[in-house]
Parts: C-alpha cells; sequence; structure tokens
C-alpha cells in the first residue's frame, strides 16, 4: 500500500467513525424520517480495534480503555495511563468542550535524540469517553527522504565497480589468445561482482531501515537467539582468518523490536569487528540489562579508530582507511545500517577506540520488555 492509500485509507476510517457516532448520537427529531443507524458498544469497540496507527480510548478519570502497540511501544500509554501531558490535556478538552481536537505533538523515543511527529485527532464519544487517533507523520518524512538518499547513494557508490567492471571487461577483449592474462583479469571481475552485490545489498538495506518504522510491528525478542544468528552469518569469513568469536551469555535477555533489523544491526558490527583485526585475534560480543537499558557490546582487537575520525564513521560511505576498505570490499553504508537501526528502535549506537588497542561499539536500546509483559497480562484480565 502507497502512503498515499494510507493516508486515504485514514481519513476514510475517521469519517466512517464521524459518521456512525452522528448517526449513533443524533437526535431523532422526525420518527417518520429518520433512520437512526444501530451501533452496539462491542461494534464499536470492534472498530476501534482495526484502526491503523496510534489508537487510545479513554474512560473514565481518563483511564486507558484501549491502547494500539504503537501507543505503547511509543510510550505515549503506560501503566494504564497517557503519559504525554500535552496529548492528555488535549483529551480533557475534547470532553469538557464536546469538540473534536486536531494537533501535532512530539515524541522523544527513550534514549535517542530524533523526535517523532504524531498528527493526532480526539473525538468525544459518548458515556465520557475518548478517542485518540495518531498517524506517525515521521514516516511519510522518511519516504521522501529515503527517495533521494537512495539515487544519491546509487550514483555515489555503485560507479566505481561498474567502471571496474568496464575496463576489466576490456582487457579481456584486448588479451585474446593470452590465457594468464585472461585469467588474471577474470579473477579481477570476481572480485568486483562481489563488491558490487555487496553495495547494492547495503543500499537495500539501509533505504529498507531508512523507511521503516519498527515500533509499529515490535516483537519479543530473544538478544541471545539473535546473538548466535548474527554469529553463524560472518563465521565463514572470521574462520578463513582464525578470528574467534566469543559470546557471553545473554540468557533471559530480551529486546521489543523487529528480528530482521536488531540482526542485521549486531552482523554489520562484527563484520566491521572481522573487516578490521588482524589474524588470530578475538572478538566478544555480549548483552546486558541495567537501569531501563539493554546494551549489546561487540569488542574487538583491531587496527582501532583515530580519535578525530571516530564521530564520523556512522556516516554513509565514510571510511578510516581507503585502502583497507578496498581490500576488505566493504561499501562503508554498514556502521550507518546500524546506527538508524538503534534510532528506529528509540536507542542509540556509541564506539570507544584507540589505535592499536581495538574498538567496542554498544547498541543501547530501551528495555520496553517487562512493559510489553504488563500490557498483555492488563488485556487478558
Amino acid at each position: 500500500m502507497t502512503m498515499g492509500s494510507i493516508g486515504w485509507f485514514i481519513a476514510g476510517s475517521l469519517s466512517g467513525l464521524a459518521i456512525a457516532l452522528w448517526w449513533f448520537a443524533k437526535p431523532n427529531k422526525n420518527e417518520q424520517q429518520a433512520v437512526p443507524v444501530e451501533i452496539s458498544s462491542d461494534q464499536l469497540d470492534d472498530f476501534i480495534k482495526a484502526l491503523p496507527g496510534l489508537v487510545i480510548k479513554l474512560g473514565e478519570n481518563y483511564r486507558v480503555l484501549f491502547a494500539s502497540e504503537l501507543a505503547k511501544n511509543f510510550g505515549v500509554v503506560r501503566d494504564g495511563r497517557v503519559q504525554v501531558s500535552e496529548l492528555l490535556q488535549a483529551a480533557k478538552n475534547s470532553r469538557l468542550d464536546q469538540k473534536k481536537i486536531n494537533l501535532e505533538i512530539q515524541i522523544q523515543q527513550n534514549l535517542g535524540k530524533i523526535q517523532t511527529t504524531i498528527e493526532v485527532w480526539i473525538i468525544p464519544l459518548n458515556n465520557s469517553e475518548v478517542l485518540v487517533f495518531g498517524q506517525d507523520l515521521s514516516l511519510l518524512k522518511r519516504v521522501e527522504a529515503v527517495r533521494r538518499d537512495f539515487v544519491a547513494n546509487i550514483s555515489h557508490e555503485l560507479k566505481t565497480p561498474v567502471g571496474a567492471l568496464s575496463l576489466l571487461a576490456e582487457a579481456i577483449d584486448s588479451a585474446g589468445d593470452d590465457f594468464e592474462s585472461v585469467k588474471k583479469f577474470a579473477s579481477k571481475i570476481s572480485v568486483e561482482t562481489e563488491r558490487l552485490a555487496n553495495v547494492i545489498r547495503d543500499i537495500i538495506d539501509l533505504s529498507q531501515v531508512q523507511a521503516d518504522a519498527p515500533l509499529t510491528k515490535a516483537q519479543k525478542l530473544s538478544v541471545e537467539k539473535m546473538i548466535a544468528e548474527a554469529i553463524d552469518s560472518v563465521k565463514i569469513s572470521a574462520d578463513n582468518r582464525n578470528i574467534s568469536i566469543v559470546a557471553i551469555s545473554a540468557e533471559q535477555i530480551s529486546l521489543v523490536g523487529v528480528e530482521k533489523q536488531i540482526v542485521s544491526a549486531i552482523r554489520n558490527l562484527l563484520a566491521n569487528a572481522v573487516a578490521y583485526s588482524p589474524e588470530k585475534s578475538q572478538i566478544t560480543i555480549g548483552a546486558t540489562r541495567k537501569s531501563g537499558v539493554i546494551e549489546i557490546t561487540v569488542a574487538d582487537q583491531g587496527i582501532g579508530i583515530p580519535i578525530a575520525d571516530q564521530s564520523r564513521v556512522f556516516e554513509r560511505f565514510f571510511r578510516v582507511d581507503q585502502a583497507r576498505s578496498r581490500d576488505t570490499g566493504g561499501s562503508g553504508l554498514g556502521l550507518s545500517i546500524v546506527k538508524h537501526v538503534c534510532e528506529n528502535h528509540g536507542g542509540e549506537v556509541s564506539v570507544w577506540s584507540l589505535p592499536g588497542e581495538g574498538s567496542t561499539f554498544t547498541m543501547r536500546f530501551p528495555d520496553r520488555s517487562d512493559q510489553l509483559v504488563e500490557e498483555k497480562v492488563r488485556e487478558i484480565l
């Protein structure tokens, strides 16, 4: 479904709800002409629960009667209460004045520095109840940014391997019957083809991560399982260089998010560590939970990163060592993907490093697992 289609669907849902509520509350001044629509409380609840986006139904004392997963994951609703004071006040005004209210609110994710903009409609219902409906405007902005960035990324990064392949093809053609030259150029074509495939994969992954809104489809995930999956994906390249990957047990640690994105972020950190570590060295990965934060840390014994470059390593296409990047076939997008995954989940990523001492990358995510369990239990009860 396109963004335009989603917008029309949301608008249609609100219009349909407004019409239904109008008929439900409309005084019957003419018994012979008016045909009121009969809507039961259960039917109305079913309709509200089917609405997409951020949805909250408030009852007496503005207690939350229903909240969508997005409302919980964004932290708008917690412990059965609306946590955003501006939104709560608007709901009170809507009920007191019996008027629909439309406004935009800014939601600061727990650890990240990027705010999420939500457009909210508040509609007073019967029985002193209030409906809050929100649409994530940040998603629209992300889609537009992805469109621009995708073109920029393609033009910036694909021209190098494509140009190399073209030159190698000409060299093979010129080599004629010189078998050794043809063999040498063919092997280089294989390297450039792999580099091209890696760049295309990373550009697509970055575009998907930038465009996605993971908190709309978050699940409770096992951190230990995701670490094991990421290790398995880089095991061959690590074994080829006799690099051992030691995983510290992360049993009992859960993270609320999208599995594909989190695994991708861990895999990129491990792949980066393997690429910039010497042979027969060790990489350590583990996870901890403390003070409402889940940390996933990847530490290597590699060449390290100069202090002056550490603030730029998460930029797209930035490479500390251009020559080494060419040798490893890196696209320069891996750490940027990690950064976007963390921000999408309301978290952040940081690096500690000293040249010759190795590097330690730490992803930090808000711990929402207990909140998710509490909400599920409350729904069952």
